[in-house]
């Protein structure tokens, strides 16, 4: 048995799973990006504090999908992808976790006013539209990485459709991590692109 054929074998067992976390991740975050409330009243707020909860768990897992999908892929490109990937992931969750989790307790008893101040400071506002520029840029240049290494058309096509996630919520961004989640399926179970003599 060669060591391709080895490293085929292998990846046979542990791919399926890390498939499985990751697109199971994106589709319920398709839920979560279709409830997402557009205001934040008191009859929003217990539905508010689940979606962001639960995009301070989802947010990591597709970060390590991401770096899981490019395994084994060198060059310039998927090294800007895995460190924006990292930068997005923790952006986000610290944006989640002001923005949505600490405005919502906050709202949801009596210094609500507080908590609409927090939302609606300038800082706030403006820190929001990082998280959205690192996933285009993790978009971009991951799906030129794949495209290069000879992935699946599929995956990086779905991955590219997947920079609708920058707009974070409602059927836009439902699309996006719809797409998402077919770019990881495909991109962990068909074919092996971890040649690095393929990557650009």
């Amino acid at each position: 048995m060669t060591h391709n054929t080895t490293t085929r074998s292998l990846k046979g067992i542990s791919t399926p799973i890390a498939a499985i976390v990751v697109a199971a991740a994106c589709i319920a975050w398709v839920v979560v990006a279709l409830i997402h409330p557009t205001s934040l009243t008191d009859d929003d707020t217990p539905t508010w504090m689940f979606v962001h909860i639960a995009q301070l768990v989802f947010a990591p897992v597709v970060a390590l999908g991401i770096l899981t999908l490019l395994k084994g892929i060198e060059g310039r490109a998927v090294t800007l992808a895995r460190g924006a990937a990292v930068l997005w992931a923790a952006w986000f969750s610290a944006y989640d976790a002001v923005a949505g989790i600490a405005t919502g307790i906050l709202s949801g008893g009596d210094a609500r006013a507080a908590g609409e101040y927090l939302f609606e400071h300038g800082l706030v506002t403006g820190l929001g539209w990082v998280a959205p520029g690192m996933w285009l840029l993790v978009v971009i240049s991951a799906g030129l990485a794949l495209r290069a290494s000879r992935a699946p058309t599929v995956t990086y096509a779905a991955l590219f459709v997947s920079a609708l996630v920058f707009t974070h919520a409602g059927p836009p961004a439902a699309v996006g991590f719809a797409a998402l989640a077919v770019a990881l399926w495909t991109g962990l179970t068909m074919g092996d692109h971890s040649d690095p003599s393929r990557s650009r």
